[in-house]
Order: structure tokens, then C-alpha cells, then sequence
């Protein structure tokens, strides 16, 4: 993995937009709520967290696009979004969105600037492309304690060797961030050798 930023064991700089902190146009969803169908449409972004409008926008559906109009900064914008069908292997027919600038064909296109388009041509990153080690061993050691119940219980069904293997990897995610932390007190000084 490469070296990025200033951060110690960092694979990408911190400074990049997140894909999780913009808007997104996911053609799951639409297609989920027939608003591929046909027709206009309006569509409203919410915040989980507090349920405060983050935007909103009118669709207006064609067989084989979306014209997407919304106001960005109190300002009216608006443009067409190409819309392609592919056919699945059991029947029926899959929906993708085509980027505008480079017609690349996605699920999902994040609203950069005035315009809605793909991940590439938004230079937009996942949140988790930016953590580093400590970071990352976070990250997976909150993905093994979900599998086990509170206080690192074995749930219902659960193999006791499974648990002691989940356990085992949660102490070695907690062992990794106290060497990453020492290695970095060493270096900086702040402990002797």
C-alpha cells in the first residue's frame, strides 16, 4: 500500500472529498421505488442522524434517461442523465445510470459541484480508503464484536471455537494499535528504546 499525507501508515491523504459526506443518486433505490418507470418525480435527501434535509431534487423519467433539476447555493441547475438496461441471466433487465462527463456506466453518481457524476469523475474516495493502521484495526475489530453478543459473548449457536477465534482476533486488532502506538512514541521521542 502506498504512503499518503503526512500520517503514519496512511494509503490515501485525508484531504479528499468522501463519497459518504455527498449526495448520491443510487439507481437501486429508484429503480426500488419506480421512479424508472415513467413520470416526474420528487426525491428527498435526509439526515439520519438529526432528520434534517440535506436536498432535494424533481426526476422526470424517461425509457432511457432521467433530466435531473435541484437548486444548488439558491441557484436552479439541471441536467439529463443517460439510463441503460441490461439483461440478467434468470429474465428481466438490470438499470444503470450513465455518468455525463465520461459515459461510464454505474449504480450510483455523487453531486459534485452542479453536476451529478460517477466516483472517478468526482474524485470522491470511501471514508475507509483514508484510514490508517490504526484505523483500519478499529474498523475491523468493531466488524468481529458485532459478531458476538455484549461483553464478547458467544451467542445461541455459536461454536465455542468460533468464539475463542473471534476473540483471539480482537486481541490481536487491540495488540496491533498498542505496537503502532509504541512505534510511534519511539519515534517521536517521547520513549526510549
Amino acid at each position: 500500500m502506498g504512503r499518503g499525507g503526512s500520517r503514519f501508515g496512511a494509503g490515501r491523504p485525508g484531504w479528499h472529498v468522501k463519497a459518504e459526506h455527498c449526495l448520491r443518486l443510487d439507481v437501486r433505490s429508484l429503480a426500488q421505488h419506480k421512479v424508472l418507470a415513467g413520470g416526474v418525480f420528487s426525491w428527498r435527501w435526509t439526515n439520519c442522524a438529526t432528520g434534517e434535509d440535506r436536498g432535494s431534487i424533481t426526476i422526470s423519467s424517461r425509457p432511457d434517461s432521467l433530466h435531473l433539476s435541484f437548486t444548488k447555493n439558491g441557484q436552479p441547475c439541471g441536467h439529463a442523465v443517460g439510463l441503460q438496461r441490461t439483461a440478467c441471466h434468470f429474465g428481466g433487465t438490470r438499470p444503470w445510470l450513465l455518468c455525463p462527463p465520461c459515459g461510464a456506466r454505474v449504480a450510483v453518481l455523487y453531486l459534485r459541484g452542479s453536476r451529478f457524476t460517477c466516483r472517478r469523475c468526482a474524485q470522491v474516495v470511501y471514508a475507509s480508503q483514508s484510514d490508517d493502521l490504526i484505523g483500519r484495526a478499529w474498523r475491523r475489530q468493531s466488524k468481529l464484536e458485532r459478531k458476538l453478543g455484549e461483553y464478547w459473548a458467544r451467542p445461541k449457536g455459536m461454536h465455542h471455537a468460533t468464539r475463542a477465534k473471534l476473540v483471539a482476533a480482537i486481541q490481536a486488532c487491540e495488540e496491533l494499535r498498542d505496537r503502532a502506538l509504541i512505534d510511534f512514541a519511539q519515534r517521536m521521542g517521547m520513549l526510549k528504546e
